[in-house]
């Protein structure tokens, strides 16, 4: 089992980007290798209760990338994310032309056994500068389907999409941090006509957070015109309205689940898509970085993936 490659910059500054965010979600983050894709990712074990991985095309990342491995090409192991961001950082701050990574195992005295680590070496011309970061692992090929099983669950089961733009996810991750002060559940509506409601109540007293109408639709033919959605009543009539009509989706999520999945906004993204699953039984946000990217604005993405936690607020 090999791997190595060299990270350019902008490779370099992509998973510095993601690091802090693995970190504040967990202890321990599971970064998978394979010839297309390198893949950061927690499981609800990790986080608390979400699932959320970042996933990265291998051209977007390292300017030359040789791997192998009994397992299809597929390298997995652990490490802490506190661990990986500090070392991202190091090898940032020495503005580096070329860093390579690749996979050792080091002894760190002649008694002991040698242990696997993940080794960024920077070269600048004049020297290098190695840091190893300690992982457990390569992981099996069980442990790796497992993981794959994960990944593959997110955004292949959601009927449509509404698409919030930096303003609009900025204003649902204030309106979250707001309830988290008064309430433990909150509830997201969607309509195919592109409305985003996000409410909370407080024993008999309900609180609206925000409403948002006329986003996008993706995809295009998932958009259903509703006049019901431009009624020039009340944001709590349209509401109600939506609701008793059933033609919006509804869920009641966690207040902590929702403040975490929404810690992806520190990676700064473009754009933010949300849906909910055909069963309604989880609510999914998919981070975009749009222009961002070198290659094409697919080629990053930020995926969370929350359970519903009931039909209606638990008493």
């Amino acid at each position: 089992m090999r791997l190595r490659g060299d990270l350019g910059d902008v490779g370099a500054r992509w998973l510095e980007r993601f690091a802090p965010v693995f970190e504040r979600l967990g202890s321990e983050v599971t970064v998978m290798f394979s010839p297309q894709t390198i893949i950061l990712l927690q499981s609800a074990r990790a986080t608390g209760g979400i699932d959320a991985h970042a996933d990265l095309r291998v051209d977007e990342v390292f300017e030359r990338l040789k791997m192998t491995s009994a397992n299809d090409d597929k390298i997995a192991a652990r490490l802490e994310p506190s661990a990986l961001s500090r070392a991202l950082r190091g090898m940032i701050a020495l503005e580096a032309t070329r860093v390579e990574a690749r996979l050792v195992k080091r002894a760190a005295s002649a008694e002991s056994r040698a242990m696997p680590y993940l080794n960024f070496t920077a070269i600048d011309g004049r020297a290098e500068v190695s840091q190893d970061v300690p992982i457990v692992g390569p992981l099996n090929r069980a442990e790796v389907a497992a993981c794959e099983k994960i990944v593959e669950a997110n955004v292949v089961d959601v009927p449509y999409w509404l698409d919030c733009d930096r303003f609009a996810l900025e204003s649902v991750r204030e309106t979250v941090e707001r309830f988290a002060r008064v309430s433990d559940f909150v509830e997201v509506t969607t309509t195919r006509s592109g409305s985003l409601y996000v409410t909370a109540s407080r024993g008999s007293v309900r609180m609206l957070g925000s409403e948002y109408r006329g986003l996008r639709v993706l995809p295009a033919e998932a958009d259903e015109y509703d006049e019901r959605a431009d009624d020039a009543g009340g944001v709590a009539s349209r509401l109600a309205e939506i609701k008793s009509s059933g033609i919006g989706n509804t869920v009641m999520l966690s207040v902590k689940h929702l403040q975490r999945g929404l810690l992806g906004c520190a990676s700064n993204p473009s754009n933010l898509l949300v849906g909910i699953s055909s069963r309604g039984n989880y609510f999914e946000l998919v981070f975009r970085y749009g222009a961002q990217t070198e290659r094409d604005g697919d080629s990053v993405g930020f995926m969370v993936r929350i359970p519903v936690v009931a039909d209606e607020q638990p008493e």
